[in-house]
């Protein structure tokens, strides 16, 4: 049995594009509502980000963290500016796991920001694959020559 390598790559970084997507949007969009509609989550957040992880103006902060985890979720699973999104995902993983999974409940919070850390890596490296609306929208003509390479392959 022949393995088809470059069809068997999109398609894994399809899968993987919609289980991070998926993880970011259900991770920040009960937070980012909360946070919208109710003073009992915002109490909850200034709390968790202003007194124990000292970040300032606490509640906006983590909007930003939610709202970056639910928007650059929706980009990642639909494959749209997904290089970007990737940067927006890894970034606030990485801060999320420097300042608040540190040392903390590693095995359960850490593992997980580590991870989605490294999958939006690797989809910031790779681009989003032939099965997405960035291939769409800006797939790079042919060469000439027919070769291709590894953009012409996205």
């Amino acid at each position: 049995m022949t393995i088809n390598k470059p069809k068997a790559w999109n398609i894994l970084i399809l899968i993987l594009r919609i289980w991070l997507g998926y993880r970011m949007i259900a991770a920040g969009w009960s937070s980012v509502v909360g946070i919208l509609s109710s003073q009992e989550e915002r109490n909850f957040f200034h709390k968790w980000f202003g007194n124990e992880l000292h970040f300032p103006l606490p509640v906006f902060m983590a909007f930003l963290a939610k709202g970056s985890e639910v928007l650059g979720g929706f980009f990642v699973l639909i494959g749209l500016f997904t290089k970007p999104a990737a940067i927006l995902i890894a970034f606030t993983m990485t801060v999320a796991t420097l300042t608040a999974n540190l040392g903390e409940n590693w095995v359960i919070d850490g593992g997980f920001t580590v991870s989605y850390t490294l999958f939006a890596a690797i989809l910031f490296l790779t681009g989003a694959g032939k099965f997405s609306l960035d291939n769409l929208f800006w797939k790079p003509p042919p060469s000439p020559s027919g070769g291709g390479g590894l953009a012409a392959g996205v």
